[in-house]
């Protein structure tokens, strides 16, 4: 009981001491963003109000909240899960682009079978996962048997997923002829998930990627595997873990969960295929993945808490450009003074960098 007790204390400290670190980096980083949005001329109570608020004083502000927070769970996850073992996914963006253009393609070319929802769905769903998954386990499989560096591989994919959107979106066979930009034909309603109470139904698949993530990172030999790559390859290696394979494995994962990020965009948001669907306030939600990821130094289980963050803050960046003519790029600047701060800060007061 005694040694419990001194666990349970010691995790209370360690969250508690967390808190402050992340409580100290939020006050500077909101402290420096006051004093520009001053010498800009705006009311810094107002923008700031804004800012936090916006999510949670209407019904609407919330919806779009979540709207934001579920793709935004997906890319974080694609990014975390290979930043496990110190590798960086920057094609979690290429690889929701790669599975939402794979859903629009597969779903208007078998829309005409009339397939029911109960099949259709769960069938989209599947291309998405396998889209993505292919996209992020071809990085992995240069890095493993070529040694060439995943930021180069996953930046230079995110170009090809670019291409090979506006090439599905302005193809004859896809594209809406009544649309001047890069869009297809409405995929058929079997194919189209809905909302509940204007909430839409792709929540429930990022709940059950939070539990699955958990699950095998906690529960699983590949979690077990992929935690002991990321804290000593060397060790990792030594006790017989397969190194390439982990590498193929966690982008493999991660191009998963972006790839069915990118399908439920096509598939619940959009019901079709839009250049610039996986873009939220002008900026990728690629970007905003790696950023919350993070936030929480790669930490899983911190990853929803972190993307509704960040997601209350893309939200009070629509309302304040809107409202008060402050620029998007203030809130970019806000969460990128966070992040480095919370990445400072953390290395500076935390036993082994928040580890």
């Amino acid at each position: 009981m005694k040694k419990k007790n001194i666990i349970q204390n010691g995790l209370l400290t360690k969250l508690l001491r967390s808190l402050s670190l992340y409580g100290l980096a939020l006050l500077i980083a909101f402290g420096l963003i006051s004093v520009i949005i001053a010498l800009l001329g705006f009311s810094v109570p107002d923008a700031l109000k804004t800012l936090i608020t916006t999510s949670f004083k209407s019904a609407f502000g919330f919806q779009e909240t979540i709207k934001k927070t579920i793709p935004l769970i997906f890319t974080t996850y694609a990014f975390t899960i290979p930043f496990m073992i110190k590798f960086f996914n920057i094609g979690a963006w290429g690889q929701m682009l790669f599975g939402g253009t794979a859903v629009a393609a597969v779903g208007l070319l078998i829309g005409n079978f009339g397939l029911p929802s109960f099949i259709m769905i769960p069938l989209l769903v599947v291309v998405g996962i396998l889209a993505g998954a292919l996209w992020g386990w071809f990085a992995g499989f240069l890095k493993a048997k070529y040694d060439i560096n995943p930021i180069i591989s996953t930046i230079m994919l995110n170009f090809v997923a670019v291409l090979f959107v506006n090439f599905i979106a302005t193809s004859p066979t896809f594209k809406d002829p009544l649309e001047g930009h890069p869009i297809t034909r409405p995929l058929p309603s079997s194919a189209i998930l809905g909302f509940f109470h204007k909430i839409p139904y792709s929540i429930i698949f990022a709940i059950l990627a939070i539990i699955f993530v958990y699950i095998l990172l906690k529960k699983t030999k590949l979690g077990y595997e992929i935690t002991s790559v990321g804290y000593n390859l060397h060790a990792a290696q030594t006790y017989g873990i397969n190194f390439q394979r982990t590498i193929m494995l966690t982008f493999l994962l991660g191009g998963a969960l972006a790839g069915l990020g990118g399908a439920l965009e096509v598939m619940n948001i959009h019901g079709k295929l839009i250049e610039g669907f996986a873009k939220t306030s002008g900026a990728q939600y690629g970007v905003f993945g790696i950023l919350t990821s993070l936030v929480v130094a790669g930490s899983p289980t911190g990853v929803p808490v972190a993307a509704f963050f960040m997601a209350v803050l893309l939200v009070g960046a629509d309302a304040l450009q809107r409202t008060m003519q402050i620029p998007v790029e203030m809130v970019f600047l806000s969460q990128a003074l966070i992040v480095l701060l919370i990445v400072i800060i953390r290395k500076k007061f935390e036993p082994n960098g928040g580890k």
